[in-house]
């Protein structure tokens, strides 16, 4: 791979360019496409107005009201209307959530990438002018708005979360929270005194997490080809990636090749006020701040 560029493709890109790509349109999508979905994503993930960090939320699931709003599901089995069919019905429920709020949202996750609008050169919000199309791109989007409006031949794209023109892609989405790391619900000094029900719904509900967690290093594993072969990266351009915790293994991963640590590293802000919270994130993944500098997208 002999390129000395290397551009880090975020969601931020596909903003820029007026594709209706951002967190609180997936949420007026899943509000008028699934309201069951819309609702568990409401009741149990500790979201804002407009759906920031998604991924993040995932990995903060409220299980505590999850389980005290299907408590009234768990009857006590000395009720006079108690029936052996009614033991499964607490966790049944509790199933149906966690369904919802994994591969429910993962579904109506792909749908919606897959449906955005990709203007053409003529009708986009707004065009760099000055993008190497003959760079290395390591894209976290899904689309292919690098290919429709600059010619960029997807050989040249890795798009580490999936590609929405492919078809059979499976477009990741999840929190960065190593269930191997997270304690069990059932990891508790009380566990030979709770109900046998609540039990299988923490073991389900422990399953979740384990269902949501974006498996980043599999992934780099998979691609280690395209990470090994950044040996010859004289700059690093990050255009709208927030540069958030939920994806630090992937820039570990790069910041591993000696040529793209030691490579000017721009990031593209809006304004300068966006500068110093991006700066700080840069030092925290572990670049040197003499090599980190802000270029406004105007400028590109």
């Amino acid at each position: 791979m002999k390129s000395g560029t290397l551009y880090v493709i975020g969601n931020g890109f596909d903003r820029w360019h007026g594709i209706p790509s951002g967190p609180a349109d997936f949420k007026q999508y899943v509000s008028s496409t699934d309201r069951s979905v819309y609702r568990e994503i409401e009741n149990y993930l500790p979201m804002d107005d407009e759906w920031n960090d998604l991924e993040t939320a995932l990995a903060d699931m409220d299980a505590d009201a999850l389980i005290e709003n299907l408590g009234h599901f768990m009857a006590s089995y000395g009720a006079e209307d108690w029936s052996d069919s009614g033991h499964f019905d607490f966790q049944y429920e509790v199933q149906n959530v966690v369904e919802r709020l994994s591969d429910g949202l993962r579904q109506r996750f792909a749908e919606w990438v897959r449906k955005l609008p990709i203007p053409g050169r003529a009708t986009a919000q707004n065009m760099l002018a000055k993008l190497n199309r003959d760079a290395v791109f390591l894209s976290f989007n899904y689309t292919c708005t690098l290919s429709k409006l600059y010619g960029v031949s997807q050989e040249n794209i890795l798009f580490i979360h999936g590609c929405a023109n492919k078809a059979d892609d499976k477009l990741v989405l999840g929190h960065a929270w190593n269930p191997l790391t997270r304690k069990s619900l059932n990891d508790r000094y009380d566990i030979s005194e709770i109900d046998t029900r609540l039990m299988e719904a923490n073991n389900i509900i422990d399953g979740y997490f384990s269902a949501t967690f974006k498996r980043s290093a599999e992934l780099i594993a998979h691609h280690r080809e395209f990470f090994d072969a950044l040996t010859d990266i004289e700059q690093v351009v990050v255009l709208g990636h927030s540069l958030s915790d939920v994806d630090a293994e992937y820039f570990e991963a790069l910041l591993e090749q000696r040529s793209v640590a030691d490579a000017q590293w721009q990031v593209a802000c809006r304004s300068a006020e966006e500068w110093p919270e991006k700066h700080e994130r840069l030092i925290q993944l572990g670049i040197d701040p003499a090599r980190a500098s802000l270029v406004h997208w105007n400028a590109l």
